[in-house]
């Protein structure tokens, strides 16, 4: 089984209705295992990914120069991730991420040696804040009305234009438009370059900022990332000198698993006039959130006491 190259190469873009919508327990107990070669942080999984030394091979040699001062390993144990296998219900993204949202913790101590090398690799490489992009199929505005955790890596982009690509232009879908302050650009460790891919860490903690529909069966959600009441991530390495990562919290007991449920009083649903304004400008989703989005509801928690 090779590495998927056709249009279907986006699946980690998409699984965003995978995520739970519920507090799990915090992901640690990764950061005490020893970093090591990506062909022995992969040992342990070995047996849940078919054709997974052939993965690693092929990361390997397209990370030899790596960018950003990684290490060959570092790198090529992102660009392992971006991967995708022909099936992509298989790939490891897709297997790694389904563990990373259940409720169960213990699934994910095969994978510990491996995170320790992703995630350290990810944590140096600088925190951008800028607005990106997800989207899905189906309406999702339903389920957010209050602050959201996602606990899989999420894959995001810079451009609106990819984004529609991914997801469509017809057909029920949802985009997010995502003020993030940690995303983690990998575009030059990416096996899919041209995706220009914003990767958020799991534990990744957001305030619903406001919500639109601006045209036939299209919704929108903005989302703010803001640091979280508690560490829901574990960070891979302590280090004092280090100021690549914002922190998303400070470390507490272990939480049992329970639903949100701390509502946001000032999630606005967007004017309707501008919405249908919106939906026919030559750049409607774009026009539609700057003015209002941005506009309505920044200036309303300003005046918020």
């Amino acid at each position: 089984m090779a590495c998927s190259t056709d249009q279907h190469s986006n699946a980690r873009f998409l699984d965003l209705n995978e995520e739970p919508h519920q507090v799990l327990l915090p992901i640690r107990g990764y950061a005490k295992e020893p970093l090591l070669p990506l062909e022995d942080a992969i040992e342990p999984i070995n047996e849940l990914l078919s054709d997974l030394d052939m993965m690693v091979d092929t990361a390997k040699r397209n990370s030899k120069k790596p960018a950003d001062g990684l290490s060959p390993n570092e790198s090529a144990a992102i660009h392992l991730y971006t991967m995708q296998w022909e099936e992509p219900n298989v790939s490891l993204f897709t297997m790694l991420n389904k563990t990373l949202r259940s409720k169960r913790r213990e699934p994910l101590r095969p994978w510990f040696r491996y995170l320790k090398l992703v995630l350290t690799a990810l944590f140096k490489l600088p925190s951008l804040k800028a607005t990106i992009w997800r989207g899905v199929q189906g309406n999702l505005s339903d389920q957010y009305d209050d602050d959201q955790v996602w606990w899989g890596f999420s894959s995001c982009t810079e451009s609106l234009n990819v984004t529609e690509q991914f997801v469509g232009k017809s057909g029920v879908r949802t985009l997010f438009t995502i003020e993030c302050i940690n995303g983690k650009a990998i575009r030059a460790h990416s096996h899919y370059k041209e995706e220009s891919e914003i990767l958020l860490l799991p534990g990744t903690y957001f305030r619903v900022v406001g919500k639109s529909n601006p045209a036939k069966d299209l919704y929108i959600i903005h989302l703010r990332e803001t640091p979280a009441p508690r560490q829901y991530l574990e960070p891979p390495f302590t280090s004092t000198s280090s100021d690549s990562f914002v922190t998303t919290g400070p470390a507490t007991s272990t939480p049992t698993p329970t639903p949100i449920k701390k509502p946001i009083s000032n999630v606005e649903t967007l004017p309707s006039s501008a919405a249908a304004a919106a939906a026919t400008a030559a750049s409607p989703i774009q026009t539609k959130i700057e003015h209002d989005c941005w506009g309505d509801n920044d200036r309303k928690r300003s005046t918020d006491p």
